[in-house]
């Protein structure tokens, strides 16, 4: 069930315009990209994906987070700029759900936060995509600081020409912390949202 709004979303929400047709399919950015250490990432997302849900090739394929082990992190791919998949893998195992985008934007810069994966008595993974060009995302507010909250994980989407999308993963861990501890925004303060509040504006 979505979370009380810490602070609330703007009366008239908006993102950048729309184009005519879809664009894509997304490209990752730099360390997003599949390298040589990601085998059981993939492995894991190939393995535990629906056979319905088509996996795309390295090439389309945005690594938001991995963890050294190599069984651990969150990929994502966009066949194009209104549909998206995130797989969460934990201990090897990946957990893939795709929909499609939201076609309004829930406030300005936020196109959608979710919950990604929840595992019950753990933790819960949250999904955002949030408009380009604003990277890097932390928390921020008035909370204290809290370690076990742990990192904003981030990796840009581009689609041509030039348009690109920030998608960012982080972790609720059990207990559940007060969505008025903490916001996330990016470095030059021009988007902010409550980090555990859900934005999924209108139908698509």
């Amino acid at each position: 069930m979505p979370l009380p709004s810490a602070s609330p979303p703007s009366p008239t929400p908006s993102g950048p315009p729309q184009a005519s047709g879809p664009a894509g399919p997304a490209e990752p950015v730099g360390d997003a990209k599949v390298t040589a250490a990601d085998g059981r990432l993939l492995e894991a997302v190939h393995r535990d994906t629906a056979p319905d849900v088509r996996v795309p090739g390295d090439e389309s394929l945005i690594v938001i987070h991995r963890e050294p082990a190599g069984d651990t992190g969150e990929l994502a791919w966009m066949p194009d700029d209104r549909n998206y998949c995130l797989a969460v893998v934990r201990e090897a195992r990946a957990s893939t759900t795709c929909n499609p985008l939201p076609k309004s934007w829930a406030r300005i810069g936020i196109r959608l936060v979710t919950e990604g994966a929840v595992y019950p008595g753990r933790t819960t993974v949250y999904f955002a995509v949030v408009d380009g060009g604003h990277a890097p995302y932390a928390y921020t507010g008035p909370g204290p600081h809290r370690a076990d909250l742990g990192p904003v994980r981030e990796a840009t989407a581009a689609f041509a020409p030039g348009r690109t999308l920030s998608l960012l993963t982080y972790e609720r861990p059990v207990p559940v912390v007060s969505p008025s501890d903490r916001e996330i925004c990016s470095a030059d303060n021009a988007v902010c949202f409550p980090a555990l509040d859900v934005y999924v504006p209108g139908s698509p």
